[in-house]
């Protein structure tokens, strides 16, 4: 029995119309495919020569930095994300954006509509360069009937991004912005190098549900307190045991 039966409108359904938003060249040579699909984080416990069978049956596109990889009306689909990094964000009709994560290379993302938790009202975008295969809904049930170790590996990882949203809920809930910016920080932070390098204030302020000015009302009392040092689309934690207190005090 193969992974994927060979069908001409795989992947079928919603997935075809969300296909069109990836540029169709350059696709990744075919000796890097079975690289990118080894690292995949529900594929690791695969053989090599199921990965293979995978890969045939998985077409690569990808998605150039900017390009909206879904829209409000969601999409039925699984998108199995091999390189780049992608944004999903929800935005209020008078334009405010809320960042509810940010999907790094290696894992996958829209798995909440294969669950019956439509994705209406969520955006995404790639972020950068990105190299990206869709599942549906039919593709991955047969997936994990036959694998079931993918099955669990699924549920894992759906499981940590259930308690990550939970926890995000109750910072946002019990923590005032000025905690929630500190708490972001520490937990962007590089753990050896104590920065955050690559994102604006802008896309950080979208990550706690503020406006950009009122981050930066917040990140320059950081600085004066020398919590932080500042240099463009980079932050440096120069004290974490300050930070660590700001949040305390606001729980």
């Amino acid at each position: 029995m193969s992974i994927l039966p060979r069908r001409r409108n795989s992947p079928s359904d919603n997935s075809a119309s969300a296909l069109k938003f990836y540029a169709p060249e350059p696709y990744p040579k075919e000796a890097d495919k079975l690289e990118l699909l080894s690292a995949m984080d529900i594929f690791q416990d695969l053989a090599k020569d199921q990965i293979e069978a995978l890969m045939d049956q998985t077409p690569m596109r990808t998605a150039v930095k900017g390009t909206m990889i879904f829209g409000a009306e969601g999409a039925e689909v699984l998108f199995l994300l091999k390189a780049g990094e992608v944004e999903l964000y929800r935005q209020s009709s008078d334009g405010r954006k809320l960042t509810l994560a940010i999907v790094e290379q290696n894992t996958f993302f829209g798995e909440m509509s294969l669950v019956d938790l439509h994705l209406e009202g969520t955006y995404a975008v790639a972020r950068e360069d990105c190299v990206i295969c869709v599942l549906s809904r039919h593709d991955l049930e047969e997936l994990m009937l036959e694998y079931p170790q993918v099955a669990i590996r699924v549920v894992e990882v759906v499981t940590q991004r259930l308690q990550q949203a939970r926890a995000f809920l109750q910072e946002m809930a019990f923590n005032d912005l000025t905690g929630r910016v500190a708490n972001l920080l520490l937990r962007l932070a590089d753990q050896e190098t104590n920065t955050i390098a690559g994102h604006s204030h802008e896309e950080l302020a979208t990550m706690v549900g503020c406006l950009r000015e009122s981050f930066t009302v917040v990140l320059d009392r950081f600085k004066q307190s020398n919590a932080v040092a500042t240099g463009r689309r980079h932050i440096e934690i120069t004290d974490r045991d300050q930070l660590m207190r700001i949040i305390e005090q606001r729980l």
